[in-house]
């Protein structure tokens, strides 16, 4: 018994100097240990033993000694000096943190992590004494595990279970009643019939194939989600090799040292793409409404958007809350799957009021939904703001428009200047956990600090917008020459640029700093938007159109929604399972994309048929139509003639 405690755990440290700072030892060796003592004179009754599997953090430090600390950092260490410079802190933020480790430890399952914890700390805090070097030991309720505490199957668990079956049921029987009619023509004006035709999957997948492409501009947007959704599921791939046990994390350290790694290391502007594009369909279809019907509905267009997003968005929510944790076990299941699960219990709600990049952000459910959270407040922002944009004259509108975009400039550069914010997210070297980066909960996720992105977006649907009134073409020459210079060389100098802040030993002011703190977003954003912008306005660009519109390109668009909700959750499975600590090299990083990809739009097809295309569907039948028809009503009434006796 006492053997088999002793053999699943980590015996020593090994590959420190390569990066390799956490060991598993057996997981399931001590995770399924099960003995019962026999009886005998010291022990008359019989005793069941299980094991607890325990992750322990060390964290190491010489005393009196002071870290070697030179410039230029450089990322190796002299071999011929002291062993302690490849281990200890030496002021560059790049590097792993080899003093950090974590070793796993199999106990008997009566032992707490506090039992465990209050037991190492007082035996390493000798042995440090005798060797001049403070040991602290950590063991978190969350590293400890056993069988015995395995969560059980919650009467909200099989609830979420029948819903999933109501769903396929209605799906099924949506199936049959569309193809039991003669034609997909609605006949029928009963409500329950058009409900239940709504869940058909004939016609959702028939909405999903079908494109339709109708504007030059716009119609280049369903290739650009697909290209940047593809950017942010490989970014999220990438950034589990840095926040999970790795073997060989010299080679992360390394590829800090090469500017083309940017894309990676500030994949984040990313996002910024996105919400330029999200103002500039927002601002582009309330104009569209505006100039067709006189009047908005504010309400009606929040409670529109509120049901597009949160159907399919809560059920993953309650996946990720009720079921997931039941679908596997691993070293670091209750650190990652665990986690999430009792965040997504207990902040789903924030979740839901799309609140939760403010209330409880330490605790977030879905680390990347503070997008969605975003993007949501943004929206009611820009339905204001276009509205005042509509009412007003055009050159007030655009002044309007730009003094609120050089506003929302200001507040990074203020938070960065004044408050030493850190200019682009840069936890990746040292963090384990997302939520335990500072500049991520309290910078990077906020509505006000992002605003500048969707400002841009907005600018370049009302451009958009006007030229339709117009017979005014950009000459093919200066197409050409803007398209390479806002589309690709603006783009790619960001990313270049922002090495600057990366590199440790690069020259950069608080000016300098603040200045791209505050316009990197809003010039990512604008260098997408010109994209559109430019074939709309634009000639000559024949080939950017027919690159950026492929047939398929529409129908894969369609999945971006649902692959940004589901994508995160086979990564962190898979973390969460591994028995081993991986190897990163790009081949890997690239195989383990691939799968990705194809899983992610796999599941994103399923729950678009069986959740978003059916209350997209109940959205336009019972509350867009039934709108319309009022409109239509209200009109007929107006311009019917007074009777005069």
């Amino acid at each position: 018994m006492f053997l088999s405690l002793y053999d699943s755990s980590s015996k020593r440290f090994e590959g420190i100097i390569s990066g390799n700072t956490r060991h598993y030892g057996n997981f399931d060796q001590c995770f399924n240990l099960e003995a019962i003592l026999p009886v005998n004179e010291n022990h008359p009754d019989s005793d069941r033993i299980a094991g607890r599997y325990c992750l322990i953090d060390f964290k190491f430090q010489k005393t009196h000694v002071m870290p070697h600390v030179s410039k230029p950092y450089v990322m190796e260490f002299d071999p011929n000096g002291p062993a302690w410079d490849a281990i200890q802190e030496r002021g560059d933020f790049r590097r792993v943190k080899r003093y950090l480790m974590q070793l796993a430890l199999c106990v008997p399952a009566s032992c707490t992590a506090k039992d465990v914890e209050v037991a190492l700390t007082e035996t390493f805090k000798k042995f440090g004494i005798a060797r001049n070097m403070r040991i602290e030991t950590t063991v978190k309720q969350e590293h400890c595990q056993t069988k015995d505490e395995l969560l059980e199957f919650s009467t909200a668990s099989w609830i979420y279970c029948y819903v999933l079956l109501t769903l396929l049921a209605l799906v099924v029987v949506g199936n049959w009643y569309d193809s039991s009619m003669e034609n997909n023509e609605l006949t029928d004006k009963s409500a329950i019939k058009d409900l239940i035709l709504c869940f058909s999957p004939r016609r959702n997948l028939k909405t999903i194939f079908t494109a339709t492409y109708n504007h030059p501009g716009l119609d280049c947007i369903h290739m650009i989600r697909i290209f940047f959704m593809s950017l942010v599921i490989f970014g999220h791939r990438t950034m589990q090799y840095y926040t999970n046990p790795v073997i060989n994390a010299n080679y992360l350290e390394w590829t800090y040292t090469f500017p083309s790694a940017m894309m990676v290391h500030n994949g984040t502007v990313i996002v910024d793409a996105y919400f330029g594009i999200g103002g500039l369909l927002v601002a582009y279809g309330i104009l569209q409404e505006l100039d067709k019907k006189k009047k908005i509905s504010v309400i009606g267009l929040i409670l529109v958007r509120f049901l597009r997003l949160t159907p399919s968005y809560m059920l993953v929510v309650f996946f990720n809350a009720l079921i997931l944790p039941h679908l596997g076990t691993g070293p670091y299941w209750e650190v990652k799957i665990g986690k999430e699960s009792q965040s997504c219990r207990s902040n789903w709600w924030t979740n839901l009021l799309y609140v939760n990049n403010y209330v409880n952000p330490q605790n977030f459910c879905m680390f990347q939904a503070w997008y969605l959270a975003v993007d949501f407040h943004m929206y009611i922002l820009g339905i204001f703001v276009v509205y005042v944009f509509w009412k007003w004259p055009r050159k007030l509108g655009y002044t309007l428009l730009v003094v609120l975009t050089i506003v929302s400039c200001v507040i990074p550069f203020v938070h960065t200047y004044f408050y030493n914010m850190q200019p682009i997210f840069m936890g990746l070297p040292y963090m384990r956990e997302v939520r335990d980066d500072f500049y991520f909960i309290n910078y990077y996720i906020k509505s006000h600090m992002r605003a500048s992105s969707y400002l841009i977006g907005i600018i370049a649907g009302a451009i958009i917008h006007d030229h339709k009134k117009s017979t005014w073409k950009l000459t093919k020459a200066w197409s050409r020459i803007f398209f390479a210079l806002f589309a690709v060389v603006l783009s790619i100098n960001i990313q270049a640029f922002s090495f600057k802040f990366i590199d440790i030993n690069a020259e950069k002011g608080p000016l300098i700093t603040a200045l791209f703190a505050s316009l990197h977003r809003a010039a990512f954003s604008m260098s997408m938007c010109s994209v559109v912008v430019l074939i709309t306005v634009g000639q000559g660009l024949d080939f950017h159109y027919n690159f950026l519109t492929p047939a398929w390109a529409q129908p894969l668009s369609r999945l971006t929604y649902g692959a940004f909700l589901v994508h995160n959750v086979n990564q962190i499975y898979e973390i969460s399972v591994a028995r081993v600590g991986r190897v990163f090299t790009f081949h890997n990083l690239i195989w383990d994309f691939v799968p990705d990809i194809l899983f992610t739009m796999i599941i994103s097809l399923i729950l678009s048929i069986t959740v978003e295309g059916p209350f997209k569907n109940i959205e336009k039948r019972f509350i867009i139509h039934k709108a319309n028809q009022r409109d239509r009503e209200t009109s007929n009434v107006a311009q019917k003639p007074k009777k005069i006796d």
